[in-house]
């Protein structure tokens, strides 16, 4: 079979096939035809930019592609690499020194997360060569002491709570005063008008979590599963965040308060000392986790933009979080008054008083007592000396008033 035929009435025909191709493309043009065009606008673009997500990341959450995004960015005449705060090798060095003296144990990610809950953002870069050199020793210890990836996923926010007790400063009496159900559905109660009712809450299997376990299915009904326990080694999250709590906060006091009993200046039989660290240490503590938290909430996740991704679904813990939360605090009791419960009502009863850690003040002062106290400290910067200083006052207070 000749093809010549075929090929002379092609190029005969090529003119006016070329002519309907320039047609249908004016004509898809004007008349929007083929695959929708992407209505990106600047406001999206720099929200995600400002909660620190890359473009390819942005990309991929907006279903576009790397160089449209770009080109966008470009029309809209936005800098992804103006987002990094404009400061000097210098004072950065100066702000990752005085949080590296607080937070010693803390890497590269969780500075960063420091810097940008003071509102610089920095490059990953600059601040691993800067914690590489202030202190290289630590640096490498951190590279030889990284923790395995677990696996962890969860639809969006609020969708799983993890709750337990961090009890590590026992010795000393800085944690709260009992974990009695009661204390803590108190803070639980307290925890959700500020962030919304989870869609299900993680514990262990302990007596103290019975009644945030009677609310939970009360509030979300008794086939939602409101309430999951088990063991505690298996609660996954909150015990790596516990590890995290204590490797950067919790493990400087630790050693330090061990290090005052070695001394024999601290005696955690001794009410006047055990006083005197509670009310000279426990403002540093709390500062400190206070610290921790916000860089916490600002420290990178890899897969967190789940959550922009599952924003419209009709889910109520993402709601709770996103839209009007029906469980802030007077809907909330307005909810438990159907029921016949008022949480200002609520005391623990005897078998859960005899199962509970009781901790007791060591001692009993009264207001002016305390003022007068922290007048004496007052002028005292280094913690050590204003311990030592206010152990002294205390007992003088005290015998003063006997």
């Amino acid at each position: 079979l000749s093809l010549e035929p075929f090929i002379k009435d092609l190029q005969l025909r090529m003119p006016l096939i070329s002519n309907l191709l320039v047609n249908y493309c004016v004509f898809c043009r004007f008349w929007r035809r083929g695959r929708p065009a992407l209505d990106i606008t600047r406001e999206q673009i720099q929200l995600l930019l400002t909660q620190g997500f890359t473009v390819r990341a942005m990309a991929r959450m907006l279903g576009c592609s790397s160089s449209y995004l770009h080109k966008k960015m470009k029309f809209f005449q936005i800098s992804a690499r103006k987002r990094f705060t404009s400061i000097s090798e210098i004072h950065l060095e100066e702000h990752i020194r005085r949080l590296h003296n607080q937070f010693p144990r803390s890497g590269s990610e969780m500075m960063r997360a420091y810097l940008r809950a003071e509102g610089i953002v920095v490059q990953r870069r600059r601040v691993r060569e800067t914690l590489n050199r202030i202190d290289p020793a630590a640096a490498a210890q951190r590279w030889s002491q990284t923790v395995a990836r677990r696996t962890y996923h969860v639809p969006f926010p609020n969708s799983l709570w993890h709750i337990d007790g961090h009890m590590r400063l026992i010795r000393w009496g800085f944690v709260t005063t009992d974990n009695t159900a009661l204390t803590v559905l108190t803070n639980f109660v307290r925890a959700t008008c500020l962030y919304g009712l989870p869609s299900r809450v993680r514990s262990d299997r302990g007596g103290e979590n019975t009644l945030v376990a009677l609310l939970m299915n009360l509030l979300q009904g008794q086939g939602h599963a409101g309430h999951i326990a088990g063991q505690s080694v298996h609660n996954q999250r909150i015990e790596r965040l516990w590890r995290d709590v204590f490797q950067q906060v919790v493990h400087y006091f630790y050693t330090l308060f061990y290090s005052f009993e070695d001394e024999q200046i601290l005696n955690p039989e001794d009410n006047f000392q055990k006083m005197a660290l509670q009310v000279v240490y426990k403002p540093e503590i709390q500062k400190r986790l206070d610290l921790f938290r916000q860089a916490w909430n600002n420290h990178k996740i890899r897969t967190m933009e789940g959550m922009l991704a599952n924003i419209e679904q009709e889910s109520t813990a993402l709601n709770n979080v996103f839209g009007v939360d029906p469980y802030i605090e007077e809907n909330l009791e307005a909810c438990l008054a159907r029921h016949g419960i008022q949480l200002t009502q609520l005391q623990a009863n005897r078998e859960d008083l005899e199962q509970a850690v009781i901790v007791q003040q060591p001692l009993n002062i009264s207001s002016d007592q305390h003022q007068a106290l922290q007048n004496a400290i007052a002028g005292i910067t280094h913690l050590k000396d204003r311990y030592l200083v206010c152990a002294r006052e205390l007992q003088n207070i005290i015998l003063r008033t006997q």
